[in-house]
């Protein structure tokens, strides 16, 4: 990667550029990406789903969050670039970097940076000019891997809970209320469920390359026809939806009169140049839809969440049971979890990669086993699984947190402490129109209380049958108002994953899905709460009972007999006896 870099710097010097920025995006603002878009992680050596990375002629640097601080470090060597912890104290962010750097001539491909990215470049740095150029990327990277090709398919109203008819009558109704008159829908995910269409273009998230242009009259996506069946083609003429190439929709932008709606953070640069009226929303109409989910889609939900655990108990009881008989790494642990999944006909993939981490590696926020890292897995000590999987029901996301046996005081004191916190989201009540801002200082509180805290968010949306990350919602520091994020409604999804990371010893994360409910209304307003979506018991050997408050382990106990009343029926009589012990009251 250092030859690489270095054949990149002089381009740069060769060219004039005092920077050259490479993001992690596709065109769309995907958080996840395939190979084709991951230009960062072949210059730089990183490979989380998250960071930006600056080129000069003389250095580079990468900036990402604390979910990655010592995955970067670790991986950064292969390049030298400096690690820039975004969000630390002191720590310049990209922008204020440029600016610093007195960087007059700013180049990158303007497909893959976000609007809103490039109008905060602007704004702060009016007088830098801008170069679009995506192909210096092509010319050292030059066994660059192609665009996926997958064929798309339509989930049907049973699965949909809604129609696209209905769907597209939402948001043209949407878009008029904000003054447009078309909508752009370019996050992929939000055309995957305006079309109730899904694909394989994105390992892990069933979406295809696509965009939309909706208005009065006017249904148009763009994709390529050779995604689509016959079947498909003929079932949107019906709908009166008009299939366009992928790559006309900036053709069409340019051609277009009328106010277009967009989503800042997920239009590229180069094809908000081709609208010439724009309004920017501030939470995009399809994504605050597809958050709330309707009840089809939260019962098909639940049954998916029933799928995954089986297979997760199943896990639980081979690792516990197993751990020290038989050689075991992360990997191959990885790999049994995703062998007890596939045993389900419901299975479709799974919806990220398997964070497998066992002792100090646990303590790497999002790890990834490579052979180069895979530790064997010992019969001591902590082992962290975030995992998750895709099935036509649903989508789930889980971490669990295993003690293989001996562990330390401090070890069962952290295990606690993050289960208080993970409880204290559980069952908050908490009025209408709360944002998570306040839902995440609510969970933090237990753990901030003993000087321990976590460099990650609290929660995430999830998608149904779509994204493991999933906006406009989540429970973090900066979910607000002015972070373009949403008040919680009743129908989200929501994840519940304090932790505990401890550099070079171990980690500790619990994590459920949760939905938010109605809460009844009194005289002071509306209120909401959550409910669990996820039914997998804690290792109740790692928890020190005597550290819980009464009312702590009345849930927990309560939590335990419904994983054991859901899930017994769906088992053996062999399998069943493991749950019961898994579940015993404490």
């Amino acid at each position: 990667m250092k030859k690489e870099l270095e054949q990149l710097k002089r381009i740069i010097e060769k060219r004039g550029y005092d920077a050259y920025v490479i993001f992690t995006s596709d065109d769309h603002g995907s958080e996840y990406v395939e190979d084709h878009f991951k230009a960062r992680a072949y210059f730089s050596g990183f490979t989380g789903s998250a960071g930006t990375f600056v080129v000069t002629k003389d250095e580079s640097a990468l900036w990402t969050d604390g979910r990655y601080f010592l995955q970067a470090a670790r991986e950064l060597s292969l390049s030298g670039a400096t690690l820039m912890k975004d969000g630390e104290p002191s720590v310049p962010s990209v922008v204020e970097y440029l600016k610093a750097k007195k960087c007059g001539r700013i180049a990158f491909d303007f497909s893959t940076a976000t609007s809103r990215f490039v109008e905060t470049l602007k704004k702060s740095m009016p007088d830098a000019s801008l170069v679009d150029d995506g192909n210096i990327v092509d010319e050292v990277w030059q066994d660059r891997p192609a665009l996926p090709a997958s064929k798309a398919y339509i989930i049907p109203f049973e699965q949909a809970g809604e129609s696209v008819a209905s769907k597209l009558e939402n948001l043209v109704k949407d878009t008029k209320e904000a003054g447009c008159d078309f909508a752009l829908v370019s996050s992929l995910d939000d055309v995957a469920w305006l079309f109730n269409l899904r694909g394989d273009d994105i390992r892990y998230n069933p979406v295809n390359y696509a965009y939309a242009l909706v208005g009065e009259g006017h249904s148009i996506l763009y994709i390529d026809d050779t995604k689509l069946s016959e079947d498909v083609q003929t079932k949107f003429a019906l709908d009166k939806i008009v299939l366009r190439p992928y790559l006309a929709v900036y053709d069409d932008l340019k051609a277009l009169t009328g106010k277009v709606l967009i989503d800042e953070s997920k239009t590229n640069y180069a094809l908000s140049l081709c609208i010439k009226d724009k309004k920017i929303a501030n939470v995009f109409p399809t994504t605050m839809r597809k958050a709330i989910k309707n009840e089809i889609e939260i019962a098909n939900s639940k049954k998916a969440q029933l799928e995954d655990s089986v297979a997760m108990v199943k896990f639980m009881r081979w690792l516990k049971e197993n751990v020290g008989k038989e050689k075991m790494t992360e990997i191959s642990v990885a790999d049994k979890l995703e062998t007890f999944r596939k045993e389900s006909d419901k299975f479709v993939s799974l919806s990220f990669d398997t964070i497998c981490g066992y002792m100090e590696n646990g303590a790497v926020i999002h790890y990834s086993a490579t052979p180069e890292t895979d530790k064997e897995v010992l019969a001591k000590g902590l082992l962290l699984v975030d995992s998750g999987a895709q099935y036509l029901y649903g989508t789930t996301d889980i971490t669990r947190t295993y003690a293989l046996g001996e562990i330390t005081d401090e070890m069962r004191r952290d295990y606690t402490l993050v289960l208080k916190a993970h409880i204290a989201l559980a069952r908050a009540v908490f009025p209408l129109n709360t944002y998570g801002a306040a839902l995440d200082l609510l969970t933090r509180e237990p753990m901030l209380k003993e000087g321990k805290n976590f460099r990650h968010g609290t929660g995430h949306g999830v998608g149904y049958l779509l994204n493991v990350h999933e906006g406009p919602h989540n429970i973090s520091p900066r979910a607000n108002w002015q972070y373009h994020t949403s008040p919680f409604k009743a129908g989200m999804f929501v994840t519940d994953e304090p932790g505990v990371y401890i550099e070079n010893e171990y980690g500790i994360r619990h994590e459920n899905i949760l939905l938010c409910v109605d809460n009844g209304t009194n005289e002071y307003g509306a209120t909401l709460g959550f409910e669990p979506l996820t039914f997998v018991p804690f290792d109740l050997d790692a928890i020190d009972a005597c550290a819980l408050q009464k009312d702590e382990k009345a849930w927990l106990n309560g939590y335990h007999k419904a994983v054991y009343d859901k899930v017994s029926p769906l088992i053996d009589d062999e399998l069943k006896a493991y749950l019961k012990h898994a579940t015993r009251e404490i």
